[in-house]
């Protein structure tokens, strides 16, 4: 396995990257992307996990997070289809992506999507607007404590379709209104995964997330 930062350019924009290359690729890459005050530095344990099956994987640091020194804006859209793009030279790409991060993998324009805990919804209680402020705001540069919220109101509403194979995973204990957006799809073309007893904060460390982003990987690209 070959392991090196990179930095991920358009428009100007440049993204911090950590690329893992194994020694026998599988002819398929995944973007990972970390959630709102996250960093790629978190999302590395399952980017080593994806790559160990023979997939070229990138972790990102989107604007305002981590080593990216942009604030935090509505740009981290394209932050992740750059992402996507810049991979497209190693074959089919699939976006994984943790709360903030799994929505706009679902967005983006990747040949397979994985939202873990993605934030499908538009609006959120003043009781995780709380949480959010408190807890996670802190690694964010952001010119606005309620940037996350205008953000989120913004983006598209993610709906499958026929073109994009899908897949999300979310927890017993997740937010609230995270909890209930993956408990609509239940009627739709999207394979939904969840896991007992997990957290929105730590969905992506535990074992059962990571051995469900393994198999589906594997059904995708055909990989034993």
């Amino acid at each position: 396995m070959f392991t090196e930062r990179q930095i991920i350019q358009y428009n100007g924009v440049k993204i911090p990257s950590i690329i893992n290359i194994p020694s026998k690729p599988c002819g398929a890459a995944a973007v990972i992307v970390h959630g709102y005050g996250g960093c790629k530095e978190e999302q590395l344990g399952l980017a080593w996990r994806a790559a160990e099956l023979g997939l070229v994987t990138c972790a990102i640091d989107l604007h305002g997070h981590g080593e990216n020194v942009l604030n935090f804006e509505q740009g981290i859209f394209l932050d992740v289809q750059a992402a996507v793009n810049h991979c497209r030279r190693f074959g089919k790409v699939a976006a994984i992506g943790h709360s903030l991060g799994g929505r706009l993998s679902l967005l983006s324009g990747a040949d397979f999507a994985i939202g873990i805990s993605p934030a499908l919804s538009q609006d959120y209680s003043e009781t995780t607007r709380k949480v959010l402020k408190d807890l996670r705001n802190y690694r964010v540069r952001l010119d606005s404590p309620e940037k996350v919220f205008e953000i989120l109101k913004r983006l598209p509403i993610w709906e499958p379709n026929g073109r994009q194979r899908s897949s999300i995973i979310f927890g017993s204990r997740d937010v609230p209104e995270i909890r209930e957006a993956c408990q609509k799809l239940s009627h739709v073309d999207t394979r939904l995964n969840f896991i007992e007893g997990a957290l929105h904060s730590d969905i992506f460390f535990m074992e059962a997330t990571i051995l469900t982003v393994i198999n589906q990987l594997k059904e995708w690209f055909c990989l034993q």
